[in-house]
């Protein structure tokens, strides 16, 4: 089973009818408003919202590894994955100090990264004293079942 973000094509009634944007929320009121903070001088009754069924994305429920992960490593996952900004994972990577426990918990107990990588990945380099950890493909199955259902 998967949960459902809900797709909506939104504009302002003055707009063109091809030119919209596409709004992830659960209703239509929902959809309107968000597009109304996105407006400036534009009132609610003035913007059209219909449903977008093909834009709809679906979500991977919870995986059981979330349920065994600190709040801050659940948060080095979303970040790495970039569930922190824009919620849509465009991102795999984190950096980070080659010795952190929880990253290395991460990395070689959960298999939810690999490394650390990098120049001297295991000591100082001039400037600069992180590693960089990468997503395994089940770091980014995990940190996508982690994704908000709506993000605002």
């Amino acid at each position: 089973m998967s949960r459902l973000r809900k797709a909506w094509e939104a504009r302002p009634k003055w707009a063109d009818r091809g030119s919209y944007s596409v709004v992830y929320a659960e209703t239509s009121s929902k959809a309107r408003y968000q597009m109304f903070l996105d407006l400036d001088d534009t009132p609610m009754t003035q913007i059209s919202v219909r449903r977008a069924k093909h834009l709809d994305v679906a979500l991977p429920d919870e995986h059981r590894l979330v349920s065994e992960l600190s709040p801050e490593q659940r948060s080095m996952v979303s970040h790495a994955y970039g569930c922190d900004r824009q919620g849509n994972g465009y991102r795999d990577h984190y950096c980070i100090h080659p010795g952190c426990l929880d990253m290395l918990h991460l990395a070689w107990e959960f298999g939810l990264f690999k490394g650390p990588c990098g120049e001297k990945a295991y000591g100082e380099t001039p400037g600069w004293s992180g590693a960089f950890f990468y997503l395994t493909e089940l770091g980014k199955l995990v940190a996508a079942s982690m994704l908000p259902t709506y993000v605002r």
